[in-house]
Protein backbone atom coordinates (compact mmCIF):
# COMPACT_ATOMS: atom_id res chain seq x y z
CA UNK A 1 0.00 0.00 0.00
CA UNK A 2 1.92 2.98 -1.30
CA UNK A 3 0.26 6.28 -0.47
CA UNK A 4 0.64 9.56 1.31
CA UNK A 5 -2.34 11.25 2.94
CA UNK A 6 -2.72 14.93 2.01
CA UNK A 7 1.01 15.13 1.47
CA UNK A 8 0.95 17.76 -1.25
CA UNK A 9 -0.04 20.74 0.87
CA UNK A 10 3.40 21.95 1.89
CA UNK A 11 3.39 25.64 2.66
CA UNK A 12 6.18 28.14 3.14
CA UNK A 13 5.72 31.17 5.40
CA UNK A 14 7.86 33.71 7.24
CA UNK A 15 9.58 32.23 10.27
CA UNK A 16 8.09 32.55 13.72
CA UNK A 17 9.87 33.29 17.00
CA UNK A 18 9.27 29.85 18.48
CA UNK A 19 11.81 27.49 20.00
CA UNK A 20 13.39 24.92 17.72
CA UNK A 21 12.84 22.19 20.28
CA UNK A 22 9.04 22.46 19.93
CA UNK A 23 9.05 19.30 17.83
CA UNK A 24 10.81 17.20 20.49
CA UNK A 25 7.69 16.22 22.54
CA UNK A 26 5.82 15.30 19.35
CA UNK A 27 8.62 12.95 18.31
CA UNK A 28 8.89 11.52 21.80
CA UNK A 29 5.18 10.88 22.30
CA UNK A 30 4.23 9.62 18.84
CA UNK A 31 7.27 7.97 17.27
CA UNK A 32 8.85 4.76 18.52
CA UNK A 33 12.06 5.79 16.75
CA UNK A 34 13.03 8.74 14.56
CA UNK A 35 16.13 9.96 12.67
CA UNK A 36 16.69 13.13 14.73
CA UNK A 37 18.20 11.11 17.57
CA UNK A 38 20.32 8.68 15.51
CA UNK A 39 21.92 8.58 12.06
CA UNK A 40 19.44 8.14 9.25
CA UNK A 41 20.83 4.76 8.19
CA UNK A 42 20.58 3.59 11.81
CA UNK A 43 16.96 4.77 11.87
CA UNK A 44 16.15 2.55 8.87
CA UNK A 45 18.05 -0.36 10.40
CA UNK A 46 16.23 0.06 13.71
CA UNK A 47 12.90 -0.28 11.90
CA UNK A 48 14.01 -3.41 10.09
CA UNK A 49 15.19 -4.94 13.37
CA UNK A 50 12.22 -3.80 15.49
CA UNK A 51 10.16 -6.88 16.49
CA UNK A 52 7.07 -4.68 16.70
CA UNK A 53 7.45 -3.36 13.15
CA UNK A 54 6.68 -5.39 10.05
CA UNK A 55 8.10 -4.06 6.78
CA UNK A 56 5.92 -4.81 3.77
CA UNK A 57 7.73 -2.77 1.13
CA UNK A 58 11.19 -1.30 0.76
CA UNK A 59 12.62 0.20 -2.41
CA UNK A 60 16.23 1.29 -2.34
CA UNK A 61 17.24 4.49 -4.08
CA UNK A 62 18.55 4.07 -7.61
CA UNK A 63 19.54 6.41 -10.41
CA UNK A 64 15.93 6.50 -11.57
CA UNK A 65 13.86 6.06 -8.38
CA UNK A 66 13.66 7.39 -4.83
CA UNK A 67 13.84 5.50 -1.54
CA UNK A 68 10.52 4.21 -0.21
CA UNK A 69 9.69 2.08 2.83
CA UNK A 70 6.42 1.18 4.50
CA UNK A 71 5.23 -1.14 7.22
CA UNK A 72 2.92 -1.48 10.20
CA UNK A 73 3.32 -1.80 13.95
CA UNK A 74 2.12 -4.53 16.29
CA UNK A 75 1.65 -3.77 19.99
CA UNK A 76 2.37 -0.07 19.45
CA UNK A 77 -0.32 2.59 19.30
CA UNK A 78 0.66 6.15 20.31
CA UNK A 79 -2.78 7.53 19.44
CA UNK A 80 -5.65 8.15 21.84
CA UNK A 81 -8.10 5.97 19.93
CA UNK A 82 -8.35 2.31 18.99
CA UNK A 83 -6.79 1.75 15.60
CA UNK A 84 -7.22 -0.89 12.95
CA UNK A 85 -3.63 -0.29 11.91
CA UNK A 86 -0.68 1.90 12.83
CA UNK A 87 1.37 2.40 9.69
CA UNK A 88 4.70 4.15 9.07
CA UNK A 89 5.83 5.36 5.64
CA UNK A 90 9.27 6.78 4.82
CA UNK A 91 9.51 8.25 1.33
CA UNK A 92 12.07 10.33 -0.49
CA UNK A 93 10.67 12.88 -2.91
CA UNK A 94 11.31 16.02 -4.89
CA UNK A 95 10.55 19.44 -3.48
CA UNK A 96 10.58 22.70 -5.44
CA UNK A 97 11.59 25.77 -3.44
CA UNK A 98 9.85 29.07 -4.07
CA UNK A 99 13.04 31.01 -4.76
CA UNK A 100 13.56 32.82 -8.07
CA UNK A 101 15.35 29.80 -9.55
CA UNK A 102 12.67 27.31 -8.43
CA UNK A 103 15.45 25.24 -6.90
CA UNK A 104 14.81 21.50 -6.90
CA UNK A 105 15.58 19.67 -3.66
CA UNK A 106 15.24 16.12 -2.34
CA UNK A 107 13.58 15.68 1.03
CA UNK A 108 12.40 12.84 3.26
CA UNK A 109 8.78 12.43 4.34
CA UNK A 110 8.15 10.35 7.48
CA UNK A 111 4.46 9.72 7.91
CA UNK A 112 2.77 7.99 10.83
CA UNK A 113 -0.84 6.95 10.25
CA UNK A 114 -3.46 5.90 12.79
CA UNK A 115 -6.07 4.13 10.69
CA UNK A 116 -9.55 3.31 11.94
CA UNK A 117 -12.71 2.02 10.26
CA UNK A 118 -15.09 3.46 7.66
CA UNK A 119 -17.89 4.38 10.07
CA UNK A 120 -18.77 7.92 11.10
CA UNK A 121 -17.64 7.00 14.61
CA UNK A 122 -14.17 6.53 13.14
CA UNK A 123 -14.36 10.02 11.70
CA UNK A 124 -15.12 11.43 15.13
CA UNK A 125 -12.15 9.59 16.63
CA UNK A 126 -9.61 11.01 14.18
CA UNK A 127 -11.12 14.50 14.39
CA UNK A 128 -10.83 14.35 18.18
CA UNK A 129 -7.18 13.29 17.91
CA UNK A 130 -6.53 16.21 15.57
CA UNK A 131 -8.10 18.66 18.02
CA UNK A 132 -6.25 17.12 20.96
CA UNK A 133 -2.92 17.43 19.14
CA UNK A 134 -3.54 21.09 18.36
CA UNK A 135 -4.46 21.91 21.96
CA UNK A 136 -1.48 20.05 23.43
CA UNK A 137 1.28 21.03 21.01
CA UNK A 138 -0.01 23.89 18.88
CA UNK A 139 0.95 26.73 21.21
CA UNK A 140 4.65 25.92 20.72
CA UNK A 141 4.42 26.53 16.94
CA UNK A 142 3.37 29.10 14.41
CA UNK A 143 0.59 27.38 12.46
CA UNK A 144 -1.43 27.50 9.25
CA UNK A 145 -4.71 25.59 8.88
CA UNK A 146 -6.39 24.17 5.80
CA UNK A 147 -9.62 22.24 5.35
CA UNK A 148 -12.01 20.98 2.70
CA UNK A 149 -15.79 20.96 2.82
CA UNK A 150 -18.14 18.70 0.91
CA UNK A 151 -21.19 20.37 -0.64
CA UNK A 152 -20.19 23.58 1.09
CA UNK A 153 -20.85 22.28 4.60
CA UNK A 154 -19.50 18.90 5.69
CA UNK A 155 -15.80 18.77 6.54
CA UNK A 156 -13.99 15.97 4.70
CA UNK A 157 -10.49 16.71 5.95
CA UNK A 158 -8.49 19.18 8.01
CA UNK A 159 -4.77 19.88 7.92
CA UNK A 160 -2.38 22.02 9.95
CA UNK A 161 1.17 22.95 8.98
CA UNK A 162 3.36 23.67 12.01
CA UNK A 163 6.42 25.94 11.85
CA UNK A 164 9.34 26.40 14.22
CA UNK A 165 12.00 29.08 14.41
CA UNK A 166 14.17 29.69 12.45
CA UNK A 167 12.93 27.38 9.67
CA UNK A 168 10.50 28.82 7.13
CA UNK A 169 9.52 25.42 5.71
CA UNK A 170 7.08 23.45 7.84
CA UNK A 171 8.78 20.40 9.40
CA UNK A 172 5.53 18.79 10.56
CA UNK A 173 1.97 18.55 9.28
CA UNK A 174 -0.96 16.95 11.08
CA UNK A 175 -4.17 15.97 9.31
CA UNK A 176 -7.28 13.85 9.45
CA UNK A 177 -9.21 12.58 6.49
CA UNK A 178 -10.16 9.47 4.58
CA UNK A 179 -7.98 7.04 2.65
CA UNK A 180 -9.26 7.03 -0.90
CA UNK A 181 -8.41 3.38 -1.55
CA UNK A 182 -10.18 1.94 1.51
CA UNK A 183 -12.58 4.70 2.70
CA UNK A 184 -11.11 4.28 6.20
CA UNK A 185 -10.65 7.34 8.38
CA UNK A 186 -7.11 8.24 9.35
CA UNK A 187 -5.11 10.65 11.50
CA UNK A 188 -1.63 11.41 10.17
CA UNK A 189 1.55 13.09 11.33
CA UNK A 190 4.01 13.90 8.57
CA UNK A 191 7.58 14.93 9.38
CA UNK A 192 9.79 16.51 6.70
CA UNK A 193 13.55 16.62 6.79
CA UNK A 194 16.60 16.54 4.61
CA UNK A 195 19.51 14.15 5.08
CA UNK A 196 23.09 15.41 4.82
CA UNK A 197 26.04 13.15 5.56
CA UNK A 198 23.63 10.62 7.06
CA UNK A 199 22.20 13.18 9.50
CA UNK A 200 18.56 14.32 9.44
CA UNK A 201 18.09 18.09 9.46
CA UNK A 202 15.20 20.51 9.09
CA UNK A 203 14.84 21.95 5.60
CA UNK A 204 16.41 25.26 4.74
CA UNK A 205 15.51 27.36 1.68
CA UNK A 206 18.32 27.79 -0.91
CA UNK A 207 19.26 31.22 0.43
CA UNK A 208 19.56 29.97 4.03
CA UNK A 209 17.49 31.08 7.04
Amino acid sequence: MKYFILSGLILIFPVSMKAQNALAPVLKNYFRTHPFEIRFSSFITSLQEDPWFSTDLIERRTDSSFFFMSGSYKNFNPFHFETKEVRLIIAEGEFVHTDSLQTLDTIIYIQLLGITDTLLSGQQLVKKEYTRFQKKYGTAFWINNNSKNENGAKLVWELTNYFIYPYSISPVTVAWGRIQETAQYVFTITIRCTVKQNVAEFILPPDGL
